[in-house]
């Protein structure tokens, strides 16, 4: 070897390690991803779910996903953000299935009456649900966008004001604000006379007789002033329930690691618990403060609550000889969600 040979040789070696030393390090790629909804400011289930959600995300993935946040309806309405998500204007939306029962039909099972009294049940119970079978593949998958987490707010009971309610059999003919669909056939079932009223109108509307009263969630009277026109609260009726989740574009999950999607659903399962603590605490609590603030309330016993199921039987049926005329498992789906409550109720 001359000695010109063994120069160049240890000055490229000296080139590899000089370009090794300046050579960029490999990380991980950041992820920013877009969440949008439509609740308030200082709603508990952005407090205690949305918020905590992101940043639990954002701890469990050492800060390589964070979040772009737009609340309040700043992006659309509630009912543009199903096509928000699938569009790719938003990664993750607050898509609920009742204002979205043409795509998401199957999902609408939670709407049923009395299938549980609780968040805490409801909500594992129903995400379970959601989370395999034909609701998955129909509803979300179908739709390009798979459930994140959701919570299951109060169940909707009986509001009513100037009428002498003492019991079921004192809704016969009452004139109530529903929403339209499976509560307000629980609603004529029970022998009431149901009026589809958005919900922003209906102090307007029981302060001028335009209805008796409303089948609203417990955990809602109070911010929509409800107990400055309401006389009498029925609860235990348990006709309706809404769930609140938020989707994530399937396109944006399939391109997150398996790291960061096990990260995202655990911060999922903790958000959902605490949001539905809550909801099932503040229910609670609400029962009190109308009783101290002179509103009469009616607490249904067993007895009571079977004559609700019996009186609402077809409903059920409706429901579920309905989508199955349409070729959709509906019966399979209502089963499969009775299981996961009963599993949730015995936990």
């Amino acid at each position: 070897m001359t000695i010109n040979t063994k120069l160049d040789r240890i000055a490229a070696g000296a080139a590899l390690v000089i370009a090794g030393a300046v050579a960029p390090q490999v990380v991980m790629a950041e992820v920013t991803l877009k969440v949008a909804d439509t609740f308030p400011p200082g709603h508990y289930i952005v407090e205690t779910g949305t918020a905590y959600w992101m940043d639990r995300v954002t701890e469990l993935t050492d800060g390589e996903i964070k979040f772009q946040y737009f609340g309040a309806g700043q992006l659309g309405s509630l009912r543009d953000m199903f096509s928000m998500v699938q569009t790719g204007v938003v990664d993750v939306g607050y898509v609920p299935p009742a204002y979205n029962g043409g795509t998401m039909p199957l999902a609408g099972v939670h709407t049923l009456p009395g299938l549980f009294s609780q968040s805490s049940v409801g909500t594992p119970a129903f995400f379970d649900t959601v989370t395999s079978g034909p609701i998955l593949e129909n509803d979300f998958l179908g739709n390009g966008m798979r459930p994140v987490w959701g919570v299951m707010t109060s169940t909707y009971n009986l509001f009513t004001r100037g009428k002498d309610v003492d019991g079921l059999e004192d809704i016969e003919g009452l004139k109530l604000k529903t929403i339209a669909g499976n509560m307000a056939e629980s609603v004529k079932a029970l022998g009431g006379a149901p009026v589809d009223i958005p919900s922003p109108e209906t102090y307007q509307a029981i302060r001028t007789g335009t209805v008796d009263g409303t089948i609203f969630p417990t955990t809602s009277v109070y911010s929509y002033k409800l107990d400055e026109v309401i006389d009498t609260a029925v609860l235990g009726l348990d006709v309706f329930v809404y769930w609140a989740p938020y989707v994530i574009r399937e396109e944006v999950w399939q391109g997150l690691s398996p790291e960061h999607q096990q990260a995202i659903n655990q911060a999922s399962q903790e958000a959902m618990q605490r949001s539905a603590e809550e909801t099932d605490r503040s229910a609670a609590e609400l029962e009190s403060k109308m009783r101290e603030g002179g509103i009469k309330v009616i607490v249904l016993d067993e007895a009571q609550r079977e004559q609700v199921k019996t009186a609402t039987a077809p409903v059920f049926d409706a429901w579920v000889s309905g989508l199955e005329d349409r070729g959709l498992p509906a019966g399979e789906v209502l089963e499969a969600f009775r299981a996961n409550i009963e599993k949730h109720q015995a936990q």
